[in-house]
């Protein structure tokens, strides 16, 4: 049996990917800075991994032959695993940086300056990412590297997909991006990347040195919005206006017109062995969830303002 330990193992996704990794015989330690009861892992730790010294003595401790990295947010994050971790694999989920369709990173892909310095304070998720990547790619690690875009679900703290719910549940038109509403969002289902997760932490598939995207394959944001009204039982209005003038919150998948559509997941499928689920079933679970919970985004507080927005563009 592998053993897999899993830095961010109680989260959103890292739940996700401690289920699927028992489902297939890993021994999976899951460790996080406060304590956790068992369940979704077979054991916990508490470590700051921030703290290096901690860091080290957990892996000594534990000796996993997979390490999961589900909250490497810093370069500095990278340079402590790689001078405490022996293990046969370390699989880094970065953010969903879109440099390619997967396959090996080029040094095209992950310009990025000053690679070895912690990003500043407030600086984009998305350079950090890259600058956490350069480093893995640049040193000693036996990497393979996932990237998931935006992440739904039930639960999902960002409640970004409670904003289009509560949208098309209270009946009134719903502003879309003109520019990009009917072109494939970059979004994942929770139950994907813990899946995917589990595939590259698989010691058996021969994906070291290779970078893949997880998310859903060709699902727009106008795909989105119809499966949640027919789930729902209502035909929502969209009303499409210039991405510039979308208020703030109104639309939190985006797309911004400014990335790229969602990824082609030909390396995925052939190499990785993963196959994205149906939007279907990935809102089955999520709309349960929000029927019972009813959340709200905070975007929705704006919802007024929308509604005056759409009445001044279906008269324009």
């Amino acid at each position: 049996m592998n053993r897999c330990l899993v830095l961010g193992g109680p989260g959103f996704v890292g739940q996700a990917a401690c289920k699927e990794l028992m489902r297939r015989g890993f021994e999976t330690i899951a460790a996080s800075r406060t304590h956790h009861p068992f369940g979704t892992f077979t054991s916990h730790r508490v470590v700051d991994r921030r703290d290096e010294d901690r860091l080290r003595q957990l892996l000594e401790e534990v000796r996993p032959d997979v390490l999961l990295d589900l909250a490497c947010e810093r370069p500095a994050d990278v340079a402590a695993v790689e001078r405490s971790f022996r293990g046969e694999r370390y699989v880094l989920v970065s953010c969903g940086i879109r440099a390619g369709s997967g396959g090996p990173l080029g040094p095209q892909e992950l310009l990025a300056p000053d690679a070895g310095a912690p990003p500043a304070g407030g600086s984009d998720p998305g350079e950090a990412g890259r600058r956490c990547e350069t480093l893995v790619v640049s040193g000693s690690l036996p990497w393979t590297i996932l990237r998931p875009p935006a992440i739904t679900g039930a639960f999902d703290p960002s409640l970004r997909i409670a904003a289009y719910i509560q949208r098309v549940e209270d009946g009134g038109p719903v502003l879309v991006p003109e520019e990009t509403y009917q072109q494939p969002l970059e979004l994942a289902w929770v139950r994907d990347v813990g899946h995917a997760c589990a595939l590259a932490c698989d010691l058996r598939r021969p994906v070291a040195g290779r970078a893949y995207h997880v998310a859903f394959d060709g699902v727009t944001l106008e795909d989105l919005l119809l499966a949640i009204g027919r789930a729902l039982g209502r035909t929502p209005e969209l009303v499409p206006v210039p991405y510039a003038e979308m208020p703030s919150g109104a639309s939190p998948y985006g797309p911004d017109p400014a990335r790229p559509a969602g990824p082609v997941l030909d390396r995925e499928r052939s190499e990785l062995g993963f196959e994205p689920s149906t939007l279907e079933d990935a809102l089955a679970e999520t709309l349960a969830w929000y029927l019972v919970a009813r959340p709200s985004h905070p975007g929705y507080g704006g919802r007024a303002g929308e509604l005056e927005l759409a009445r001044r563009w279906r008269r324009a």
